[in-house]
């Protein structure tokens, strides 16, 4: 299932088919070869696949209506975790 792939690679859900995070290049390319792959054998003939790589600035320059717990410092790789 692509949803679970694109949450393994660390990317939280927003919507039904929308996910946004931080993700290394090397992550990137190989979730683009699962999602490809996954598509190609397993897809129905309609189904399509969007990547649209978002800058730090266009997150924070988002307009988001309605509810949402959105964490743009978390969302843009701008906030640090520290576990101790």
């Amino acid at each position: 299932m692509p949803g679970v792939k694109i949450i393994g690679h660390g990317l939280d859900r927003v919507n039904k088919s929308v996910y946004l995070g931080t993700i290394s290049d090397s992550s990137l390319k190989a979730l683009e070869t699962q999602l490809a792959d996954w598509i190609r054998n397993k897809g129905e003939p309609q189904d399509s696949l969007i990547i649209l790589p978002v800058t730090a600035q266009q997150i924070h320059n988002m307009r988001v209506y309605g509810l949402n717990d959105l964490d743009r410092a978390d969302l843009s790789g701008e906030k640090s975790t520290i576990i101790v």
